[in-house]
């Protein structure tokens, strides 16, 4: 098997291409920017460059892409440019994938799409599930929206199959990261600097673990999946988060108190997912 990651360099990128080197994949690095640690072959490619990016996969088997310009949006200017950046990189990626016969593309699509940041909007229920509808809510959510979107489309013309994984907030159980684990304590105070993405995440292990099954998932189609920790990060109780935040209807029981507000239900039936790691296995508390 030969998988070309795009976005290798990064944080979740370089998570993935971390575990396929380690599982004895011959794996390629596709990225504007170089990686800290060489672990794989590296080719320096603009996404936004469709012959670049053609050129790039050829000879690969599956593509796990996940490039793109994570950053939330602060003015309209900020969001034109990653809408752009975010959109023609994902086409140019898929369509390259069709051009070059590659059957199986995985993705990082976002928990965004459901409605992320909580601030002026509610959730229609919790939680949410892949079958929810979609209520983007920025550039970036759009941007996300129209890769599944996209993909949908590159599947009904050219039968390739697609898995878009809805990434939670993706953490690090490294100090001094900006996503670090250890900034975890600084929110329990004030759970409702969480809400925004109801107090989910994933562990960064979780993500690349989570992209080999998608990889290897017998499924055809276009499919999308949540892809988050079993739990929250907050010490209080769902019930107890809902009253503070919101008031929205809970559709099921949650399977314990502080379970995800992402059902990863669908992960685990069709992909095998099942998360090995949580804050509480890296906090002391």
């Amino acid at each position: 098997m030969k998988v070309c990651v795009t976005g290798g360099s990064g944080g979740a990128g370089g998570a993935v291409v971390e575990n396929l080197v380690e599982r004895g994949v011959d794996v390629i690095n596709i990225d504007r920017e170089k990686p800290q640690r060489w672990i794989c072959p590296h080719i320096e490619t603009d996404l936004l460059d469709y012959a670049a990016v053609r050129q790039a996969v050829e000879g690969a088997d599956m593509i796990a892409h996940f490039a793109g310009n994570p950053q939330p949006d602060f003015n309209f200017a900020d969001g034109a440019d990653r809408f752009e950046n975010n959109t023609l990189s994902c086409f140019n990626v898929f369509n390259a994938a069709a051009d070059a016969g590659i059957k199986r593309v995985v993705w990082a699509s976002s928990e965004t799409v459901y409605g992320f940041p909580f601030e002026n909007n509610v959730p229609l229920s919790a939680p949410c599930r892949e079958s929810d509808p979609i209520s983007p809510q920025n550039a970036y959510a759009i941007s996300k929206a129209a890769s599944e979107f996209i993909a949908s489309e590159m599947n009904r013309l050219y039968g390739i199959s697609f898995i878009g994984l809805r990434l939670s907030n993706v953490l690090y159980p490294v100090r001094g990261h900006h996503a670090s684990y250890y900034l975890i304590p600084g929110y329990w105070d004030d759970p409702l600097s969480r809400k925004f993405n109801l107090w989910s995440y994933v562990d960064c292990r979780d993500v690349a673990k989570a992209t080999w099954l998608a990889l290897n998932a017998e499924l055809d189609g276009a499919e999308v999946f949540n892809v988050a920790a079993r739990d929250t990060l907050m010490q209080r109780d769902n019930s107890e988060l809902l009253e503070l935040a919101f008031d929205v209807p809970v559709r099921q029981d949650f399977a314990f108190p502080r379970a995800s507000f992402l059902d990863i239900s669908k992960a685990e039936r069709l992909l095998g997912y099942s998360p090995d790691h949580g804050w509480s296995d890296v906090i002391d508390v």
